[in-house]
This record gives structure tokens, C-alpha cells and sequence, in this order.
């Protein structure tokens, strides 16, 4: 897996969603303030799906598989509709960092795999264990 990866516009803090690129080409993302918790692992077809999705600003549902939904005033979740149980929590500021880092394409599936050596992304790849 190549290393995690923030939004530049988290501009150092240490809350932030983080994304990592999979040795399979699946995405794993974790919540950088609980990194020891349970990780988020989204295959490459849902990736792709959910940043088609934010980029279009569609609010509320992302990416059919991946969902990133507002559950408090200040509060968002994210999971994944194929019921693995693993559920991040983010505030507004992370979500916006995150956000913004889609729009700039930081994290593209070739941005995320950059110096990566030997990693292939292969389309349909299957869900990693990590």
C-alpha cells in the first residue's frame, strides 16, 4: 500500500480524512485523528463512482456504493452500502478538506499511486484486505 495521503488543503492539521491506494488498485480511507480504528476499503469501480459524484457536488449520496452523508449539523458519515460495519466520522472542516482535495484531483487514482513502484491499477479490481 503506498503511503496515506491528505488533502493539501488540511494544511498540516492532524484531523483530516486520509486515503491510501491498495496494492489491488482499491482505495482504503481512514479517519487520521482515530488512525488505529477500522479502515474504509473501496473498490477501484466505487472509487471512481464516488469522485465522479463530488465532483458533481451531489449532496447526501455519493457514489452509489460509497456513501458520505451529513448526520448532525456538524457531522458527516462515511461508509459503504455492502455492509462490511465499518463507519468514519467527520466534522464539517475535515469533510470540506476532503472535498476540496477531490475537486483538485489529489486523490485520483494516478495522484495516489504517484511513486508508487510496482502498482498496478487495474480496472475491476477486487476489495483488499489489509
Amino acid at each position: 500500500m503506498t503511503g496515506w495521503r491528505k488533502a493539501s488543503s488540511c494544511n498540516g492539521a492532524t484531523a483530516c480524512v486520509e486515503v491510501a491506494l491498495l496494492p489491488d488498485g482499491g482505495v482504503a480511507v481512514r479517519d487520521s485523528k482515530n488512525p488505529d480504528r477500522p479502515v474504509l476499503v473501496v473498490p477501484v469501480g466505487a472509487w471512481w463512482s464516488f469522485l465522479a459524484a463530488a465532483k458533481t457536488g451531489q449532496v447526501g449520496s455519493y457514489g452509489g456504493l460509497v456513501q458520505l452523508r451529513r448526520v448532525a449539523l456538524d457531522s458527516w458519515a462515511m461508509w459503504l452500502t455492502s455492509g462490511d460495519g465499518v463507519r468514519l466520522q467527520f466534522d464539517e472542516g475535515e469533510i470540506a478538506a476532503f472535498l476540496d482535495g477531490i475537486h483538485r484531483h489529489e486523490f485520483d487514482l494516478a495522484s495516489l499511486g504517484a511513486g508508487a513502484e510496482g502498482l498496478s491499477v487495474a480496472p475491476g479490481s477486487t476489495l483488499a484486505a489489509l
